[in-house]
């Protein structure tokens, strides 16, 4: 979390005051921190955001004192969680001004997804509405501050649309012509060229979906045996969570982590973010948190 908010403010003081570097790089129009490219700075943050509410999230419930009303819950919060509210929303912020499309439509649907799962079913709720405040508040903020870019950039999205939808047809015919074994693990920059049917500047040196470059490059054989894996793990992740209460700390952590992954492989239907090193890092380091969480807890329960 420590990670995302620094990286966020380092980026949002490069885009405001108008120096737009990243370390010693001359940067792009908007804010990345100190990734070179704003999508893949988006991906780093959709994992954190989930992540740093579920612990927000977990320290609620630490909490013995019964709340009589908001105005009393409010005065009753301690600093470092105010802190980590505010964290989060900075994280918000910044990748609300990375202006990355598909980021943000990323971060839209986590948050659908943290407001119903973060719900306290015994309280008859049908969402979190400390999930909705702090979203609304970094809304709010970020229009206070100006979103004209943003949302200028949505309205170039049927190009962006139709450039990338070429890229993934042609990497298609190339799983066609290697559907078992595929064209070679990496070997996406050297074959494309070969299957390329329309004209662009410079080199396309991945195919704008993680998922269908794996496909071209390890066929369907390595792409399924992969595919079962994952599905394995993640079956693993929800029974450990349905096998935790509302009370206890950890699910929350495990609920954030786990809605981090499915945000980045969303996100990754249209970019190149699993094989960003920082971001397949920290994707390998969640999901390895959340797999971990429910064998804890079973070791727990008495026989």
């Amino acid at each position: 979390m420590t990670v995302g908010v620094l990286e966020s403010l380092y980026g949002m003081f490069e885009f405001f005051s108008g120096h737009q570097h990243i370390l010693y790089l001359k940067g792009p129009d908007s804010v990345t921190g100190t990734f070179i490219n704003r999508n893949y700075f988006a991906g780093y943050l959709l994992m954190v955001i989930p992540l740093s509410i579920g612990f927000l999230f977990s320290r609620e419930t630490t909490q013995t004192n019964q709340f009589d009303g908001w105005r009393h819950r409010l005065s009753s919060l301690d600093g470092k969680t105010l802190l980590i509210g505010f964290g989060v929303i900075v994280m918000i912020l910044g990748l609300l001004f990375s202006a990355s499309r598909m980021g943000i439509l990323s971060l839209l649907l986590s948050f659908s997804l943290i407001s119903l799962l973060f719900r306290n079913p015994e309280k008859g709720k049908r969402f979190s509405k400390t999930v909705v405040l702090i979203f609304g508040l970094a809304v709010l903020w970020a229009a206070w501050i100006g979103l004209d870019a943003v949302i200028s950039r949505f309205f170039t999205a049927s190009e962006d649309i139709t450039s990338r939808s070429m890229i993934w047809v042609n990497t298609f015919q190339i799983f066609k012509d290697f559907p078992l074994f595929g064209s070679g693990l990496g070997t996406f920059v050297q074959v494309f060229p070969m299957y390329r049917s329309f004209h662009i500047t410079g080199l396309v040196t991945h195919s704008e979906n993680d998922f269908l470059q794996l496909l071209s490059e390890m066929g369907a054989l390595g792409t399924g045996l992969l595919a079962i894996l994952f599905f394995f793990l993640a079956w693993k992740v929800f029974s450990g969570i349905r096998a935790l209460t509302s009370g206890e700390p950890v699910r929350y952590i495990a609920l954030g982590g786990g809605v981090g992954i499915l945000a980045l492989m969303f996100h990754s239907l249209v970019e190149r973010n699993i094989q960003v090193p920082a971001n397949a890092f920290l994707y390998t380091f969640i999901f390895a948190l959340v797999l971990r969480i429910a064998p804890v807890r079973k070791e727990k329960k008495p026989s």
